[in-house]
């Protein structure tokens, strides 16, 4: 039971971003407005998380030199120090109007462009500062990636084996090729009968016309090779 409620733990949180993710990439392709955006700055921002005695946890933003100094002088076991690395871009609304975003450089696919480039992205009408890439492969192969991984942990979970699970993926694939096959072997099979039924046709219509040979001219039909009287 323990190992179950793990495993489940592991595939529910796996599972849950992956599939959250693909979610809202796909609404925002879906809604959204493409544009193309021009690559204004490459920047790094600092995030500290901290708590003090008394107080919640607490989460702001510094500039990376007064967070690195910040965390040096409390400790690095009290301070949580990331980094996140942002382009700063400019792109036109559908009204004409200039708009400017910060948006993660990773996700957004910027970060080997140099200053000025242009990309396309989405942005979504009614918050024109959710600005993402153009659906790809390298936007989606993360959440995909995640599905993959989680999924097998919740089957494991709820206790159903893993042959079973690929065996359920992979009865459809084997079931259109098998209809695939009986319907190109029909045919085929078709034409051998066929061709079985005209050839026995034709021995009866041969088999018919020389007994009415024999009887006509009054003489028996031939013995057959290998069976004369000795």
């Amino acid at each position: 039971m323990v190992w179950r409620g793990r495993a489940f733990m592991i595939g529910a949180i796996l599972a849950g971003a992956g599939g959250y993710g693909l979610y809202s990439d796909v609404t925002h392709q879906i809604r959204g407005r493409p544009a193309m955006a021009t690559l204004m700055a490459h920047m790094t921002q600092c995030t500290v998380e901290y708590q003090r005695i008394g107080e919640q946890e607490r989460k702001e933003q510094f500039p990376c030199e007064l967070a690195e100094g910040f965390q040096r002088r409390v400790g690095s076991n009290k301070v949580k120090l990331s980094r996140d690395y942002i382009a700063h871009v400019q792109f036109r609304l559908e009204d004409g109007r200039t708009r400017e975003a910060n948006v993660d450089d990773i996700k957004l696919g910027s970060y080997k462009l140099a200053i000025g480039a242009t990309l396309p992205v989405i942005y979504a009408p009614d918050n024109p500062a959710d600005v993402r890439a153009k659906m790809s492969w390298e936007t989606l192969k993360v959440p995909l990636v995640l599905l993959a991984i989680g999924i097998p942990f919740l089957a494991l979970s709820f206790g159903i084996p893993l042959t079973a699970l690929f065996g359920w993926g992979f009865r459809g694939h084997g079931e259109e090729t098998e209809t695939a096959t009986s319907e190109h072997l029909a045919p085929a099979t078709q034409l051998s009968e066929r061709r079985s039924s005209n050839m026995v046709q034709r021995n009866s219509v041969a088999q018919t016309a020389v007994e009415t040979h024999s009887r006509s001219t009054g003489t028996a039909p031939r013995t057959s090779f290998g069976m004369r009287n000795r």
